[in-house]
């Protein structure tokens, strides 16, 4: 009797600390962070994002793309912008979730002797796990499709996979720091 009353303790105290952070009316922030670096070769990029969730699990929102590449003299900067929808499956500390997001690109090259601009898209497809920390904090990883096409060149897809955190916070939150 006492571990079927301990079990109960303990699923009732689980759930109260598994708060949905998904619920409509929360809001999400974080992002991705890379960085390679080899001889004569370094690649930065930062990618924050941020959303709310219109209904239970599903957030929209958008995010922006800065990259930096320099490969020997050559130098590539990257803007981009776009929306993003991601929903969450399951109440668990791992929860399984999917992503699609569209980014408007536009790639500055320089190099010995050129320099040029071209403007594109980039989509990605995919899924994966975001381990909640705490109630308000989430480390996630994705693997899907990525494509990127540009008005000048062919377009070229594969494989991605990306780490990145999330910060959730709570409506309540939220209307406390807009102070109503």
């Amino acid at each position: 009797m006492k571990k079927m009353l301990l079990s109960l303790a303990t699923c009732v105290i689980m759930a109260t600390l598994v708060h949905a952070q998904t619920e409509k009316g929360d809001w999400l922030v974080g992002g991705l962070f890379q960085l390679n670096t080899a001889k004569n070769n370094t690649h930065i990029g930062l990618t924050p994002m941020g959303g709310k969730f219109v209904v239970n699990n599903l957030a929209v929102g958008a995010d922006i793309n800065l990259d930096y590449t320099k490969s020997g003299t050559d130098k590539v900067t990257q803007f981009g912008i776009g929306p993003f929808a991601r929903y969450y499956f399951l109440k668990n500390k791992v929860r399984p979730i999917i992503q699609v997001d569209v980014n408007f690109l536009s790639t500055k090259s320089k190099g010995t002797g050129y320099s040029s601009t071209n403007n594109g898209t980039n989509y990605f497809l995919g899924g994966g796990l975001a381990y909640f920390v705490n109630d308000n904090v989430s480390i996630e990883g994705l693997a899907g499709y990525d494509h990127t096409k540009y008005s000048s060149f062919d377009g070229s897809g594969g494989f991605m996979f990306t780490i990145g955190f999330q910060v959730y916070l709570h409506a309540t939150e939220m209307a406390h720091l807009k102070g109503q």
